[in-house]
C-alpha cells in the first residue's frame, strides 16, 4: 500500500483463525488499527456505530443478520472490504451490498494488500 495514512478497522468475522489471520497480516501492514473484533453482527453493529472506524472487513455469512442486512441496519457508514468462502461473482449474483473490495478466502497477505488499494 502506497498511502501512509492510518485507518480504524473492525473485523465481523465468527471463525477465530480468519480473526487471527486478519489480525496477523494487519499487524504486518502496519496502518491499520483493529479497534475491535466481532463474531456477530449484533455486537458489532454497536460497536460500528460507537466507534465509527474507517472501514469494516465483513464475512458475508455471518453470526446474527446475514452482511446485506447488517449493512443496510447501520447508520454509520464504514468503507467495506467483504470475506467469503464464495466466489465475488457468487456474492453478486445473491446480495446487494456496497463494498470497496473483496477478499475471497482464504485470505493471504496478497489478496489483503491488493483489496487496501481501494481504500480512499
Amino acid at each position: 500500500m502506497t498511502s501512509t495514512k492510518s485507518y480504524r478497522c473492525i473485523v465481523v468475522e465468527d471463525e477465530v483463525h480468519h480473526q487471527e489471520l486478519l489480525s496477523f497480516y494487519l499487524k504486518k501492514i502496519g496502518n491499520i488499527q483493529i479497534v475491535g473484533m466481532y463474531a456477530d453482527t449484533v455486537n458489532a453493529s454497536i460497536q460500528i456505530e460507537k466507534q465509527k472506524p474507517d472501514l469494516i472487513f465483513l464475512d458475508i455469512n455471518i453470526s446474527g443478520l446475514e452482511g446485506p442486512e447488517f449493512i443496510k441496519l447501520l447508520e454509520y457508514q464504514p468503507q467495506v472490504v467483504m470475506t467469503s468462502a464464495h466466489s465475488e461473482e457468487f456474492m453478486n449474483n445473491h446480495y446487494d451490498i456496497p463494498y470497496i473490495a473483496y477478499i475471497q478466502k482464504p485470505i493471504s497477505l496478497h489478496k489483503l494488500q491488493d483489496a487496501l488499494t481501494q481504500l480512499s
